[in-house]
């Protein structure tokens, strides 16, 4: 901030003082104007804000001071004076002797402004008054425009204005970003029992990024709601070579599901596979539970051995559970002490986390609350999580 404000000042010093010296007008059209001075005033109290207004208020628009004049405005909108922002566009918009690229640079920051402000619909006219002219701007005019629907959970537009942006930057981030969005759809229609409907849009989430978890999981739950076990089962299992972290919530899906038609086996044998590729808590719990069905010593034994390998609070836990069914008295006491505290700190420990921004929380967000990125939260793994 004080950086940008010094080089306020001292552009609009040389600005003036070239002008001065280059041309012969009269000496009080000349002369450095006073609200020069208050700005070096403000700025020399740390007053930064009435510093760049009195430099604002100092400096002419014209085709030297174009540049400035925007870079202040994107200053204000940064800051939060959006009614500051709109002033210095809109003024900039009203002088005849810009240019039309300058115009369109000029009506792309007054969108922004207008979306920051809330103003949504006179944001959105702007922007589609610019892609309909096809300019070099497009792909920044579309990206707002995705960003804009996205805002109001225009889905459809989003996704149309996102194909068109895709089609101009193949962004693999742009492609997981779509892929949310039909996603968003699905839900929607599964939650009106719309499941064709809903399956397909899963689909062309899947279409646009192979790897996207939310529309597996998406998947098997309409088809868990249409008693479709194998079929939900498949979506489930995907979700393995999409990404091994979110293994750790399907588990419980993939349990109920395997009761259903084939029985346990298959998914011993799926845990089995996890453990030896991605071993995790809940995938660790779960097989220990499965073991200590036909022989408790045994499925203790292999506990402990896995959380050497592999050490967390919740397997810790499971195993002070397992010890309190065979202790004494007065050990069983102590141990449904250290159960209880362990419980707890599991309990208040959060589960998801953003790999983005490191936000954290008890809920699984397909976006971020945070910095609103799509599809960095996930499980939290290590001593404390899986």
């Amino acid at each position: 901030m004080l950086f940008i404000v010094l080089f306020v000042a001292l552009l609009a010093g040389w600005i003036m003082g070239r002008r001065k010296n280059s041309s012969a007008v009269d000496k009080s059209k000349s002369a450095v104007p006073p609200d020069y001075f208050r700005g070096l005033n403000h700025l020399l109290n740390n007053q930064h804000s009435e510093a760049i207004d009195a430099f604002v208020d100092s400096l002419q628009v014209n085709s030297e001071t174009f540049d400035i004049h925007l870079t202040l405005g994107n200053l204000f909108r940064k800051k939060g004076e959006i009614e500051k922002a709109i002033n210095v566009h809109q003024n900039l918009l009203a002088r005849p002797e810009i240019t039309p690229r300058e115009m369109r640079l000029v009506q792309l920051e007054l969108a922004s402004d207008f979306m920051s402000a809330g103003l949504l619909d006179r944001a959105e006219r702007l922007l589609l008054n610019i892609a309909a002219k096809q300019t070099e701007f497009q792909p920044t005019v579309l990206a707002l425009l995705v960003d804009l629907y996205e805002f109001e959970q225009s889905w459809d537009q989003a996704i149309q204005i996102g194909h068109q942006l895709y089609q101009l930057n193949k962004k693999q981030t742009l492609a997981k970003r779509l892929a949310h969005f039909h996603c968003e759809i699905a839900d929607e229609k599964h939650a009106k029992n719309k499941s064709k409907e809903a399956l397909q849009d899963y689909q062309n989430a899947l279409d646009m990024d192979e790897k996207c978890v939310r529309a597996s999981m998406g998947a098997a739950n309409v088809f868990i709601a249409q008693k479709r076990y194998r079929d939900a089962i498949k979506e489930l299992k995907q979700v393995a070579n999409q990404d091994k972290d979110f293994v750790p919530i399907t588990v419980g899906l993939l349990r109920d599901c395997y009761e259903k038609v084939w029985g346990n086996s298959g998914f011993t044998k799926f845990l089995q596979e996890q453990n030896r590729t991605s071993p995790s808590a809940t995938v660790i719990l779960a097989l220990a539970q499965r073991l200590s069905k036909d022989n408790k010593d045994y499925a203790e034994i292999f506990l402990i051995d896995q959380l050497r390998k592999h050490p967390t609070i919740k397997g810790f836990r499971e195993l002070v559970q397992m010890q309190l069914n065979e202790a004494t008295d007065e050990a069983k006491e102590h141990l449904e002490v250290l159960y209880e505290l362990l419980d707890q700190l599991t309990e208040n420990k959060h589960k998801y986390l953003c790999r983005q921004c490191g936000f954290s929380g008890f809920q699984l967000h397909w976006k971020c609350p945070s910095c609103k990125s799509w599809g960095t939260v996930k499980p939290i793994h290590g001593l404390e999580g899986e």
